[in-house]
């Protein structure tokens, strides 16, 4: 790390190729870049690179709003139209931020890509962020290879927003993470099959979702099974929980079979 002539803390060379990227397509409303190197910045996570960026970011009402994250504004990458598809090859992972569902489009929530970057922090990981008024569309979407969605009933968030609900998820998770990768022991596959198995025999055994519960679909809650990381200690904790659930379940059909 160097300290430039802006006052904040540059990274190295080395350490540039595995701190994820906060990308903003198409920015074009004042402020949003400098509100979203400020939450960079406070959580001390991620760079910024502004791709085909619709207006100049030196303006002075971003100034104000960046503070005391001015330095990642102005290290912030700035990517060309003619620039992207080379870009974007230069990342292992690229994760997309979006409102829209849709069955064939998988989304994860923001805890749950706070916890795979936990478990995976050296990949090369970009995350895009659409522009203000639609989001990213089909074109970008299909350049991704997961998806965030983050639930929000009362409407879309604002692009700063949502990058600091990210940035704070993958902070919060770095920072709760107990040992190092390399030391996490991950349930295999078949565990969580298993797990996954267990779960969806339990739910038709209760007959869920209920009439009453149709706007609750199970498919929603058991997708961290179907698509996350799970440690084995986690396994092995729900399939005990689910013994229990299973006894109680037996003993209380035992006693209305018996009255």
């Amino acid at each position: 790390m160097h300290t430039d002539r802006t006052g904040c803390q540059s990274e190295s060379a080395e350490s540039r190729t595995t701190t994820p990227v906060f990308a903003l397509v198409r920015p074009s409303e004042p402020g949003n870049a400098g509100a979203a190197a400020r939450s960079l910045a406070a959580f001390r996570i991620g760079r910024l690179a502004l791709i085909e960026p619709q207006r100049p970011t030196d303006r002075a009402d971003e100034a104000r709003a960046v503070r005391w994250g001015r330095g990642l504004l102005a290290d912030a990458q700035r990517v060309a139209e003619d620039g992207v598809a080379d870009y974007l090859s230069g990342f292992a992972e690229i994760w997309g931020t979006t409102a829209r569902g849709g069955r064939h489009r998988h989304t994860i929530t923001p805890i749950a890509a706070g916890s795979a970057y936990a478990r995976r922090p050296s990949v090369r990981r970009l995350i895009l962020f659409g522009p203000e008024r639609d989001g990213l569309d089909r074109a970008w979407l299909d350049r991704c290879h997961h998806m965030i969605r983050c639930h929000t009933p009362g409407g879309p968030l604002n692009l700063a927003h949502a990058v600091t609900v990210i940035a704070y998820e993958l902070s919060r998770a770095c920072a709760c993470r107990q040992l190092p990768e390399s030391e996490v022991p991950l349930a295999s596959e078949a565990q969580r099959v298993a797990l996954l198995t267990r779960v969806e025999t339990l739910l038709a055994d209760l007959d869920y979702p209920s009439r009453s519960l149709r706007r609750h679909p199970p498919e929603r809650y058991l997708e961290p099974l179907r698509s996350g990381t799970l440690e084995r200690r986690q396994v092995r904790w729900l399939m005990g929980l689910l013994a229990r659930i299973e006894q109680r379940l037996d003993v209380t059909r035992g006693r209305t079979v018996a009255d």
